[in-house]
């Protein structure tokens, strides 16, 4: 809703801030999701929250000692695999570029302490 403009600035931000207060929401569990999510909170003006985000979920991979970015990755679930099998996961996905995308086009977001 948020991308597509459905949701206006402010509905999106008080949408994307109470997701947070359901324990039971679907969270993304792929790079390829992820990407549309971090995109929709800088859309909607939650620019640092886009940032902890990609700090969290990227670079929880990375604490976690990867070296490629796993094709399906949730940090409360290390077992997460679309092949129902947690060892067997695809390390080397196209949409982990997100990081380096969202860095390059947003600077003022992701290149500032």
């Amino acid at each position: 809703m948020i991308l597509s403009g459905v949701a206006n600035k402010a509905e999106g931000q008080k949408a994307m801030k109470a997701i947070d207060g359901y324990d039971n929401a679907v969270k993304p569990g792929t790079p390829y999701l992820y990407h549309y999510y971090i995109e929709a909170l800088i859309k909607c003006g939650l620019a640092q929250k886009a940032k902890a985000s990609v700090i969290n979920y990227w670079g929880g991979m990375v604490n976690k000692g990867a070296d490629t970015f796993w094709e399906a990755y949730d940090p409360d679930n290390d077992k997460l695999s679309p092949y129902g099998f947690f060892p067997v996961n695809s390390y080397c996905h196209a949409w982990s570029c997100t990081p380096v995308y969202f860095i390059r086009k947003h600077p003022e977001i992701f290149q500032t302490p």
